[in-house]
């Protein structure tokens, strides 16, 4: 079963029999924390999980595998979330590059690791999801 077909049956689980998925764009989450212990990871960094984010009319989904073994599950409800805006990480001394974030009460970053074509997809992305959320409010 590839990472896509894996998201869709998750998503399914997660959403109301009356929501479809809108949308989906396989990207990046910068996971911020609870993968500190693993091997080369330093404390303090982000650790970038390439999984399908997806939207329906009523919730923002993400899902990724670390190792293809862990799941990560994200599913935010459009009335948790506060804001959407561009942001920026550092990924060296030397160079950064633009990120999504999501604020709700958290804050997720969404990001393409430098590659500007598909971060102009992903900015469309939530630029479709920034018009549900407004919709559903």
């Amino acid at each position: 079963m590839s990472l896509k077909e894996r998201a869709t049956k998750e998503f399914k689980e997660k959403i109301d029999s009356d929501e479809e998925i809108r949308e989906s764009i396989l990207t990046y989450y910068e996971c911020e924390s609870g993968f500190s212990g693993l091997v080369g990871v330093p404390n303090g960094n982000s650790v970038p999980i390439r999984g399908v984010l997806a939207y329906t009319e009523k919730s923002l989904l993400f899902y990724g595998e670390v190792f293809s073994k862990l799941p990560i599950v994200l599913h935010i409800p459009f009335n948790k979330i506060r804001e959407i805006k561009t942001g920026k990480q550092i990924l060296t001394i030397f160079k950064s590059t633009l990120t999504m974030v999501v604020v709700h009460s958290e804050q997720e970053v969404f990001s393409t690791r430098g590659n500007k074509e598909d971060f102009s997809r992903l900015k469309s992305f939530f630029e479709n999801v920034n018009e549900e959320v407004f919709l559903a409010k």
